[in-house]
Formats: C-alpha cells, structure tokens, sequence
C-alpha cells in the first residue's frame, strides 16, 4: 500500500509550495511556474488566456514562462498534466521580498498600537506567506508547504510588521496588489545568509568546508 501511494503521489502534477491560492505574481515581468510531475509528462500551465507548455525530462521537473502581464485580478491559474491543478484568487502586482534577522521577523501583533493597527488592517490587495523555518547547507529547490494569507484584522497578526507596514504605504500610492515573502530568521549568523560558494571561496573560511555537518532538512 506505501508503495502504491508514493507512485501515486509521484504521477501527480505538484507545482513548487510557494503558489497557492491568493498569491500575488509579479506584474510587468515574464512569469516564471515550476514544479515536479512524472518523468516525460506533458505539462500545460494556462493565466488569462496564455498558455505555456512543456514535457518534463527524467527527473520530472518542469518549468514554463508565461507573458508579462500588467497588474490586475483575481485570475485563476491552470496548471494541467495527468491531473489538473487550479489556483484561484490570483493576483499580479508588486511582490517584495522580506528577508532578515529579528527586525524582519517583528510582527504586527508585537508592535505599537497593535489592537489599532489589526483592527484597521483591510487591505485585501495585500497578501503575506511566510516561508516555513528549515536549515540547509544546500541550495533547495522547494520551501516546505506554506500558504498565502489575504490581510485583513484576523490575519494580520503574524505578517511581518516592517513588510505590513511598508507594504499598506506602497499600496496606498500605487492601489495595485502588493505581495509579501516573508523569509526572516531572528538571530541567525550573517555567515547563514551567504552561499557556500561566496563563503568558502575566502580563503580565510575555506578550510571549514570539510567539518560541516550533513543537510539537516532532508
């Protein structure tokens, strides 16, 4: 039976965990999906009358580039293979990056005036995923299973305080969809944040390569 469930789960068409429902897709710049699907499986990813299409090679990888587009929504994002995969409420805008120590990390439910700030917090253009905490002394090619949050007073709490805050006064200004990334780690080491190739090509840090531990997120 486990046999018989990961060929399953293997066959099926899982896009990368950072799309979802609700997710903000950067406007006026070519529109990268990915994912993992069966060795040689023909894929069809579809957003507002284009299409884009591929077969996977023998690792079952898969990858399509869909048009620009200028902000706007909600849409519905097709992603078509054996099965078929529908991701709705889909926005185009402006999408930021949120990434640091502590500061990042903050949310909006520590700030001041937090009862205030979550009451007034309907912002239904702005949309927040946190990417879930994992180490990795590798480049990884998926984040662990996250979801996109519409902002509103019952979501709010846990978004980045310095993201929420910069994100309402950009959306303020532009009135088109913002989207948030929030990958912040309080406390982590600079050295963390830095790839192993830029890192270990010191020469001063290059003989620590060999007494690294093995990946801790397998």
């Amino acid at each position: 039976t486990g046999l018989a469930l990961s060929l399953i789960s293997f066959s099926q068409v899982l896009p990368a965990n950072i799309f979802g429902d609700h997710m903000v897709l950067q406007r006026n710049k070519p529109i990268r999906i990915w994912g993992d699907a069966s060795a040689g499986e023909n894929i069809t990813v579809s957003l507002l009358g284009q299409s884009a299409k591929v077969k996977t090679g023998k690792d079952g990888k898969w990858q399509v580039t869909l048009p620009p587009l200028a902000h706007g929504g909600p849409y519905t994002l097709s992603i078509k293979g054996k099965n078929e995969i529908v991701f709705n409420d889909v926005l185009i805008g402006e999408v930021w990056l949120c990434s640091g120590q502590s500061n990042m990390e903050w949310i909006v439910k520590n700030s001041d005036n937090a009862s205030k700030e979550i009451a007034n917090a309907n912002f239904p253009q702005i949309r927040h995923i946190t990417v879930p905490k994992a180490t990795s002394l590798t480049p990884v090619k998926n984040i662990r299973t996250a979801s996109w949050e519409i902002c509103n007073p019952a979501s709010v709490s846990n978004f980045t305080a310095v993201g929420y805050f910069f994100a309402r006064e950009i959306y303020q200004q532009l009135k088109i969809p913002i989207g948030l990334i929030n990958s912040s780690w309080g406390g982590t080491h600079v050295e963390t944040w830095i790839s192993s190739d830029a890192f270990f090509g010191d020469p001063e840090f290059a003989s620590l390569k060999n007494k690294m531990p093995e990946n801790t997120d397998k």
